[in-house]
């Protein structure tokens, strides 16, 4: 009878050793769920709906991943606005680029732009004048007035063209006769030079008269040279009034004059008005480009700029001021801290058959032990991350309501997470 008063003694005694054992949290039906903490600590009761309780310990966590931010773009860093430990909204200017030239390419652009949309103006105008077009008397006297002054402007050209070609021709006949005077004076100034006649100075008899025909024969050829000179400076004179022909002017002014006429009396003709349209849709495309070109300025320029895509605090400044980046490389690193979770860390598998989406979860942290937060069953992980004893442990992702209170990532502590769907069945 003893021996077997001790074995059942010993019996029980491993059952109790081997239920006290258990990696994952005790589950309660209704009634106030205990904590057990793993430090040591005493024990702290929070009242909680009733119902099928799991404990699990965990860690707190961001919702989104830390985000690297980095300009699109490489340039030199101008400005860092933020620190390690800064809160930031979205919205917020974090660094800048410098972007003296980006604004000189705006500044440039505009004026482009202001140019085109004048052009826009005045070709539509042009259009607008041709298509409204109607005879005006006042216009049609004028244009007449005209033609008939170009007319008369036209006949004083002919005549002053007609006594320049005169003047010429006597300028011609001058050339002519002065080169055949300097002929016979160089004849006769050859003739009286000739070597042969040398022995003319030795005789008393002919030397004085030799003297003489050779004086007169220099004097005749030097002043047919000067006759030729004069003769070819008229020419040149009568020849360049001849070039400026007055008469070809005074015909275009003419034709200009008579073409006015018409259009007063006819208004624009259909090739006209073609080429206005024309002359509109190559100012319009030209205005296009000229606003793409602006905005992609503008882009630029806003690409200079690196913004916070969310509101969250700035964990890292990895840049320099004045360092020259690169297009994608890290400048800060956001960490999101407006939307947080709780993974669990130590959850056996043989709870998770208590716990779906949407059960209600209390939250204590060891930060703030007497301030439980509340939060929700968002998902339960996919894969396990580590064993408890035999079983493994598989993370389940808390939401946690906004609570008032300094939360930061990395921060521990235990959730109570109540399965709404076991306390309703």
């Amino acid at each position: 009878m003893n021996t077997r008063r001790y074995s059942f003694l010993i019996l029980v005694i491993l059952v109790l050793v081997g239920c006290g054992q258990g990696a994952a949290p005790v589950a309660e039906m209704g009634g106030t769920a205990t904590a057990v903490p793993t430090d040591g600590s005493t024990p702290t009761a929070t009242p909680i709906p009733t119902g099928v309780t799991v404990l699990a310990d965990g860690v707190v966590q961001a919702a989104r991943p830390l985000l690297p931010l980095a300009f699109e773009m490489g340039g030199k860093l101008l400005a860092v606005n933020v620190q390690p430990g800064d809160q930031v909204q979205a919205g917020d200017v974090i660094a800048t680029l410098d972007d003296a030239a980006l604004r000189e390419t705006i500044a440039n652009t505009t004026l482009q732009v202001s140019q085109a949309e004048n052009g826009v103006a005045q070709a539509q105008a042009e259009l607008d004048r041709l298509l409204a077009w109607q005879p005006d008397e006042l216009v049609i006297a004028a244009a007449e007035a005209n033609l008939t002054a170009a007319q008369t402007a036209l006949e004083n050209a002919q005549m002053s063209d007609a006594a320049a070609g005169n003047s010429l021709t006597s300028a011609n006949v001058s050339i002519t006769q002065a080169q055949r005077t300097l002929a016979d004076a160089q004849k006769a100034y050859d003739t009286a030079f000739d070597p042969g006649r040398e022995w003319e100075l030795n005789d008393p008899w002919r030397a004085d008269f030799l003297k003489a025909e050779r004086e007169g024969a220099t004097r005749a050829v030097t002043m047919a040279q000067e006759q030729l000179r004069v003769a070819q400076a008229n020419y040149a004179l009568a020849a360049a009034g001849l070039n400026n022909d007055t008469a070809v002017s005074a015909q275009a002014n003419l034709m200009n004059a008579q073409q006015a006429l018409a259009q007063a009396q006819q208004g624009p003709k259909p090739e006209e008005i073609t080429a206005a349209r024309l002359r509109l849709e190559q100012a319009q495309i030209s205005l296009e480009q000229s606003h793409l070109a602006w905005q992609q300025a503008e882009n630029a320029l806003a690409k200079a700029q690196l913004v916070a895509p969310w509101s969250g605090m700035v964990l890292t400044v990895d840049a320099a001021l004045g360092a020259l980046v690169g297009g994608g490389s890290p400048i800060v690193t956001l960490l999101d801290t407006t939307q947080l979770e709780f993974h669990t860390t130590n959850l056996s598998e043989r709870d998770l058959a208590q716990i779906e989406p949407g059960d209600a979860v209390l939250v204590t942290l060891k930060t703030y032990p007497n301030d439980p937060l509340t939060g929700t069953v968002v998902r339960i992980g996919l894969q396990a991350t580590g064993t408890v004893g035999d079983a493994a442990t598989f993370p389940v992702i808390i939401a946690l309501d906004a609570a008032g209170l300094d939360i930061r990532p990395g921060m521990t502590g235990r959730a109570e997470i109540k399965d709404l769907v076991s306390s309703e069945r």
